[in-house]
């Protein structure tokens, strides 16, 4: 399941959807910032379920994925995102969550 990034130009509201999603050690994680050319995804407060704690897209891309690490389970992993949509910068903190089952 992606995370999708959403922005509205217009209003200047980021949606992320889903808000909470579940995934399992060992499960691919992948995000898109929709019409974006840069994404960084940073978990710091409650801890990673990825090797370090920051996710960042591809050069010039707003896709970005990263393997939850096995071992870890039964935790939520609060995140925030930095990203460039539509050639303007947006951030989220201390919201979305990514729960490992």
């Amino acid at each position: 399941m992606p995370i999708h990034i959403f922005v509205d130009p217009v209003a200047r509201n980021i949606t992320v959807s889903p808000t909470l999603a579940n995934y399992r050690a060992g499960d691919v994680v992948q995000w898109e910032a929709i019409g974006g050319t840069s994404l960084t995804l940073s978990f710091v407060k409650d801890g990673t379920p990825f090797n370090g704690p920051a996710v960042s897209a591809a050069a010039a891309t707003g896709k970005a994925e990263s393997r939850i690490t096995s071992g870890v389970s039964g935790r939520h992993y609060r995140y925030s995102l930095t990203t460039t949509i539509w050639g303007k910068n947006y951030q989220i903190t201390g919201c979305p969550e990514i729960v490992v089952l």
